[in-house]
């Protein structure tokens, strides 16, 4: 499976502010995306969250003003990679009122 990492500067958000608010959203995130059945385990003294579908396997470590996604995407998943990062950047502009730029 082809690698999928990311990551994106939170400028003073503390990890327990990023983790709750994607803890709390990420539900109806993926169900936007169309990734199929998904599964999410929450791990909040790690501030992390585990992704699995059968399009994508991932965890999201929310640390002290970044999130930092890695994980892997199917071969079927990978021509959605920019779908998959747009509406990251949709959502986190949102949630964060962030003007996004991909490097």
């Amino acid at each position: 499976m082809p690698k999928y990492t990311r990551k994106v500067a939170i400028p003073g958000k503390t990890s327990a502010e990023l983790y709750e608010k994607v803890s709390a959203e990420i539900d109806l995130f993926m169900q936007k995306t169309g990734l199929g059945d998904y599964k999410i385990d929450r791990d909040l003294g790690q501030k992390e969250l585990k992704l699995s579908s059968s399009m994508i396997t991932a965890t999201l470590y929310c640390r002290e003003g970044e999130f930092e996604l890695t994980g892997n995407l199917s071969f079927l998943a990978m021509p959605f990679r920019s779908k998959i990062d747009s509406g990251i950047d949709r959502w986190l502009s949102k949630a964060f009122n962030l003007a996004l730029t991909q490097a």
